[in-house]
């Protein structure tokens, strides 16, 4: 059976994708026969079904002989049930690998491993629950400051080829002038803008999740729109992740080349290194990096981090507090409402150089 260089590509790739192989347990051949007979049996002499028959059965007769000569020679574990096959839509592409949190030193080899004891509750005083609660009103960012602080990020802006007339200004040049001039035209004001949500979904950042909840909400309800949330881990590198489908990955230069310098308006959620006194070049390094090329793409930029003020003494969050001159604050509503009102960009945002 005759193939060529095209057709055994399409195999190799099909194989690649997981195609073929979603019940194979060195028995059952039936998938890849299957897409075997899709790829290659054509109507013509060289490629009919019976002759494509006759070829695989000898190759899977053969196969069997070479792996039950094998068995002898190693112990092959009892097949284990196949895994549900995925949907087709869900096999590729390719998930980047994700960042893990920074890694902390290996201990020494002689040094003992601490190991947890469970131990029972005796002597603890009891706790009553009453008058124990917990209400969206009491987080430190409530739904009501959130929206308030959109209304105030998105409020209109002159842009666009929209021209209006520009009173005061005619009346000055008139003025200066000492004659009726031509009129003076500015751009109207537009009120378009979108935002972008960056939210660090390490380990350090779990027991910070309910503080998040009332902009997600607002998000999700549609009261803050147009609106769309990643995830990152650590710092974002060259990918993003859906928030919905952490799984599936975007390019960060995808989504950076959406963006509008008079429009989007990015809140980054994380603790910027402020869980850690010794933080990894890598770390630093890959915020600054992240931070350079997102400044020249954004109107405004505000980076929330759970974490209060003193706590960013001697680390990272320190220097991303400076980088960001003044743009990153805690869960405080009035630094928020400041941050809000401050004036757009005119042309980019300018980070300060590392000290």
């Amino acid at each position: 059976m005759k193939l060529s260089p095209e057709q055994y590509d399409l195999l190799r790739q099909a194989l690649g994708k997981g195609f073929g192989l979603e019940n194979w347990d060195g028995k059952n051949w039936n998938d890849l026969r299957q897409m075997c007979r899709v790829l290659w049996v054509k109507p013509s002499r060289n490629y009919d079904a019976q002759v494509f028959e006759q070829v695989f059965d000898r190759y899977v007769g053969q196969k069997r002989r070479d792996i039950q000569a094998q068995q002898p020679k190693e112990k092959q574990p009892p097949p284990s049930k196949p895994p549900k096959p995925l949907e087709p839509s869900r096999r590729w592409p390719r998930v980047p690998p994700r960042k893990t949190s920074v890694s902390q030193p290996e201990p020494e080899a002689d040094s003992k491993t601490p190991v947890a004891v469970k131990t029972g509750v005796a002597g603890l005083p009891e706790v009553s629950k009453a008058g124990l609660s917990l209400t969206p009103s009491q987080f430190p960012l409530p739904q009501r400051a959130v929206l308030d602080s959109w209304q105030l990020l998105r409020r209109p802006l002159r842009e666009g080829i929209r021209q209006e007339l520009d009173l005061n200004a005619t009346i000055r040049r008139i003025t200066e002038d000492g004659y009726f001039s031509d009129v003076v035209m500015r751009p109207a004001k537009s009120k378009r803008a979108e935002l972008i949500v960056l939210v660090d979904d390490s380990n350090v950042m779990l027991p910070f999740r309910p503080a998040l909840q009332p902009l997600v909400d607002a998000i999700e309800n549609q009261q803050i729109t147009p609106a769309r949330l990643y995830r990152f881990t650590t710092y974002p590198d060259d990918y993003l992740y859906d928030w919905q489908q952490p799984t599936q990955a975007q390019s960060l230069d995808q989504i950076l080349s959406r963006m509008h310098s008079r429009r989007t308006i990015v809140l980054i959620w994380g603790e910027a290194g402020a869980t850690q006194t010794n933080p990894l070049d890598e770390h630093r390094q890959g915020l600054l990096a992240f931070l350079t090329r997102l400044s020249p793409c954004v109107r405004s930029l505000i980076w929330l981090n759970p974490l209060p003020p003193h706590r960013w003494q001697g680390t990272l969050a320190a220097e991303v507090a400076y980088w960001l001159d003044g743009r990153m604050t805690h869960l405080s509503v009035p630094q928020i409402m400041a941050l809000a009102k401050q004036p757009a960009t005119d042309d980019r945002l300018f980070l300060r150089s590392p000290v």
